[in-house]
């Protein structure tokens, strides 16, 4: 691992630890994210291609959205925000809607992680690197698909891409600090050297589609949108939309911007580790 690999993972870690918007300032002024977990991603990685079937021809490779087809590098970098534990507490005992301390953390924490985003854009500039955050981007949107809505880029998938985690049933990603977390990614043109993905199946981490056992995301969800099919995301989407976002002008609530109740993603084996 080179110095300038070094010096982005310390960047990270310390903006994480030190940043102001990286505080629930409403409730009680501690974290909303733990220490990240952090990986690197060829750009060139086959996989980007695989994801033009898996998720649509819509889906940017890293080397198109840093707009280069010369012969230069061009490396992904992904950092995976683990929720503090205290949020995952109150939101476990949620069956329906979401806590208050998850609402702040999902609205606030989104506002963070785009701080994030751009100070590392703004750290590899510095060091003579282009750098592009996708998610900040006007090219990043989400495509409506007969089966649910998409994105044209999935940081879920360039986390697996960089070897931090499996999918689950519920489509969320199982990293080594659970499933209840935030993603983010920049891509850049520096020759950082990729984190292996040492698994062999995609959802190689969720208990349920290895051998049936758990099954508990299921239980979870107040209205069936997980089955061992997987993931309904438009019964998802339906939920969130119809029926939590009125719920979230509750007072003390943060409004309905960042709709997510995560009820899926507390109180499940994997929510804050590989089970």
């Amino acid at each position: 691992m080179d110095d300038l690999q070094i010096e982005i993972i310390e960047t990270i870690q310390r903006f994480t630890a030190e940043s102001p918007s990286n505080r629930l300032n409403q409730i009680d002024g501690t974290l909303i994210y733990d220490q990240p977990l952090i990986g690197f991603a060829d750009g060139d990685d086959p996989i980007f291609e695989l994801y033009h079937k898996v998720v649509g021809d819509f889906h940017m490779t890293p080397r198109q959205v840093l707009g280069t087809d010369d012969t230069s590098a061009v490396s992904v970098v992904v950092w995976i925000l683990p929720i503090m534990e205290k949020t995952l507490i109150s939101n476990r005992e949620m069956t329906e809607g979401c806590s208050l301390r998850w609402n702040h953390s999902r609205y606030l924490g989104d506002i963070f992680n785009n701080d994030l985003r751009q100070h590392l854009v703004d750290f590899l500039t510095t060091r003579g690197c282009r750098a592009v955050a996708p998610v900040l981007t006007d090219c990043f949107h989400q495509v409506p698909l007969s089966n649910g809505p998409a994105s044209t880029w999935s940081e879920r998938h360039m986390a697996y891409a960089a070897g931090l985690g499996t999918f689950s049933l519920t489509d969320a990603l199982i990293t080594k600090r659970g499933i209840a977390h935030r993603v983010g990614s920049v891509v850049c043109n520096a020759p950082l050297k990729p984190t292996p993905r040492t698994v062999s199946n995609y959802r190689e981490y969720c208990a349920f589609v290895q051998n049936g056992t758990c099954g508990e995301c299921m239980k979870r969800c107040p209205v069936g949108a997980i089955s061992p099919k997987g993931h309904d995301k438009i019964k998802c989407e339906h939920y969130l939309m119809q029926t939590l976002k009125p719920w979230l002008q509750k007072p003390g609530y943060l409004g309905d911007k960042y709709v997510g109740c995560g009820l899926c993603l507390t109180g499940v084996p994997c929510e804050h580790r590989i089970p």
